[in-house]
């Protein structure tokens, strides 16, 4: 073995396979374990040195290197048999077990990379594009395997050879504006039909994909794959559900941090990759990627209109909007956004019309899945601003049908709210608005949602007869209404039903995001009252606790002018110390400053603001977002905010 690696291209010197081969001897086994989590490691392409235009590679002396740590600390590699055969119950996998792939199939995993784990005793998975072998993409790192290469490696019971789809693995064409996303993601746009790929179309182009590679496994190497390495992680419950009909045990994709035997369908995968920067050790980053060492980074979100963005009149001068609002947020340095989904130019809060296509309300342009694609290449998550029941459907029967209720202690009425809403007891509601989000999802890249205020009841709402006959149902009883107002246990009962049932609602749309984004996070915006007083909780219906267990992230709307604080640098250190209170309190909170006086009509001076933001950090807080932002007039004041918005350690002025 030791002269087929010194004889290849690839050398190894003598005293590294010397080194190499004492550990193998000489150290003991790391013992078994009942621990059901596992480390999945995805490598691509392992040249003898770093291609700067190669952003995945990790050079062989590093790899070398990489392969003695996992042996030195105890870590154990294992193949995907161990795997099926632990999660069935057969047999424990070993503490510390990490399984190693490599995708796309690279000349140097044939030349390099196997004849080391060979050496090591290290089992591995391949990932294979199909149509890739015969016709490879121009840019590619270095040549791929050959058929005949990939057939004698798959003889070896150290390597599992993954389907890593046919065609898959390449961008198509999902906007009007010609964005280009992942093919196994998003749905096609044809711009000379000027239509989207319809659900069964999609799910038809991905089962011919399917197919296609399974004849070919069969055909070249004889056996159907097993394991599916997802195309950039990427994929959605119909292609999940395409991959397990197709037989698929295990598959991969780009999130990183341990899995479990529990979920081999959603398997983590961490991408293994080297800095070029010479001051980088590349084994402590390795140390760290193994250890999943580090909190995740403060988030940083700006709330954005837009409807600001949108010019009706000129295409032209919408897209220099949004190239002027994407500057604004590169050079803030902040990850994420909070992009409005919806149209409200009238300010209202009622929406009647959104910002993509979808079946159920007017289009007032097409242009968030192009807005969220052109801020994501710069870095930035993007959560998708969505209203939860304040919509106005072309059909005003229906409206009128569903709009939430109000009682006053002698009748009930349609709700004279601000917000416009429709009632969360209703399944036809349901229905419609999981339709909205369903279609929103499937054509924007989106990271996930934020739930607008407008989810909330008040002590006088909802009177709507679904929900009084939804309450009697859980009560078990038919009390009056004038009972259910008097009473204080009925009122605290029939308070936490529509807190439950909010949050209850708002499961029905994550399920309809995730359907096409599973791995989307999701945040709602709560009164800033309701930390500092849970007994507020009969006045909104939301409930600080119950939100920090049900959502990703809660967004408080900590906005002392709208509140009237009369010491508002005392009121915003109150509401950390109350998240404080709380387990995950700090870790799941997102303290919102507003940036303009509403009651006033003028912006708040911007070093009035970084006061805020600084009262939240000194008692605390750890992640903050402002709404709103204006980038056309610099409010805030970029060179100001920055100071506490950016993710950088040092945002100093330029």
């Amino acid at each position: 073995m030791e002269m087929e690696i010194l004889k290849s291209r690839h050398t190894l010197s003598f005293v590294l396979i010397g080194t190499l081969a004492f550990l193998l001897i000489f150290l003991p086994p790391y013992s078994m374990a009942s621990d059901n989590g596992f480390l999945v490691l995805c490598y691509h392409s392992i040249p003898p040195r770093l291609n700067p235009k190669d952003p995945y590679g990790v050079s062989q002396s590093t790899f070398v290197r990489q392969m003695e740590y996992l042996k030195v600390h105890g870590y154990t590699p294992v193949s995907v048999e161990q795997i099926i055969r632990a999660a069935n119950g057969i047999e424990p996998l070993p503490a510390k077990a990490v399984l190693l792939t490599f995708d796309d199939a690279y000349e140097s995993y044939y030349k390099f990379v196997f004849p080391l784990l060979k050496l090591f005793g290290y089992p591995s998975v391949l990932g294979v594009v199909g149509s890739w072998i015969e016709n490879p993409p121009r840019d590619l790192p270095e040549p791929l395997m050959s058929w005949q290469q990939i057939k004698e490696v798959s003889s070896s019971p150290l390597v599992e050879i993954a389907s890593h789809t046919f065609d898959l693995h390449k961008g198509i064409r999902y906007t009007r504006q010609g964005n280009i996303g992942p093919s196994i993601w998003v749905k096609a746009y044809d711009p000379d039909t000027k239509r989207y790929e319809l659900p069964e179309q999609y799910r038809e182009r991905l089962a011919k994909d399917f197919e296609k590679q399974e004849v070919l496994f069969k055909q070249k190497l004889g056996v159907a794959p097993r394991v599916l390495a997802w195309p950039y992680g990427k994929f959605n419950s119909i292609a999940l559900e395409l991959a397990k009909s197709y037989g698929f045990k295990i598959c991969l994709t780009l999130e990183e941090g341990r899995t479990n035997l529990s979920r081999l369908h959603y398997t983590n995968r961490m991408l293994v990759k080297e800095e070029l920067a010479p001051r980088v050790d590349p084994i402590l980053h390795f140390k760290n990627l193994l250890s999943g060492k580090g909190h995740p980074p403060h988030l940083r979100a700006v709330q954005v209109d837009l409807d600001l963005i949108y010019d009706p009149s000129s295409p032209q001068q919408t897209d220099e909007n949004l190239g002027m609002l994407i500057d604004r947020l590169v050079a803030m340095k902040v990850n994420t956004v909070f992009l409005q989904a919806f149209a409200d130019p009238d300010g209202d809060g009622n929406v009647d019309s959104v910002y993509f296509p979808n079946r159920v309300l007017p289009v007032r342009a097409d242009i968030l899945g192009w807005a969220t694609h052109q801020i994501k290449i710069r870095d930035i998550d993007v959560f998708a601003w969505m209203p939860t029941l304040s919509f106005t459907f072309p059909d005003h029967s229906f409206n009128n049908r569903f709009r939430t209720r109000q009682f006053d202690g002698e009748q009930v009425s349609i709700s004279t709210s601000w917000y416009k809403r429709l009632t969360p007891f209703s399944k036809e509601v349901e229905q419609k608005i999981s339709m909205l989000y369903e279609d929103l999802a499937s054509h924007c890249m989106i990271d996930g949602i934020l739930f607008q205020d407008d989810a909330y009841l008040s002590d006088s709402e909802d009177f709507h007869p679904l929900a009084i006959k939804d309450f009697h149902a859980a009560l078990g009883k038919e009390p009056p209404l004038q009972q259910i107002e008097k009473e204080a246990w009925l009122r605290e009962r029939w308070t936490r039903h529509k807190t439950m049932k909010l949050i209850d609602f708002t499961n029905l749309l994550k399920n309809a995001v995730v359907k096409f984004r599973p791995n989307s996070k999701f945040a709602r915006n709560i009164y800033a009252p309701l930390l500092c007083d849970p007994a507020e909780e009969i006045h909104f219906a939301q409930h600080y606790e119950l939100f920090l267990r049900n959502y990703d992230w809660v967004v408080v709307m900590a906005y002392p002018q709208m509140e009237k604080a009369r010491e508002p640098m005392a009121w915003l250190r109150d509401l950390v110390a109350s998240a404080k209170k709380s387990v995950e309190g700090l870790e799941k909170t997102v303290f919102k400053i507003q940036t303009y006086n509403w009651e006033k009509n003028k912006p708040i001076p911007a070093p009035y603001l970084l006061q805020e933001l600084r009262a939240i950090l000194s008692a605390g807080g750890r992640h903050l977002a402002y709404y709103p932002d204006n980038c056309f007039e610099d409010q805030p004041r970029l060179k100001t905010i920055k100071l506490e918005m950016s993710t950088e350690d040092y945002p100093f002025l330029q």
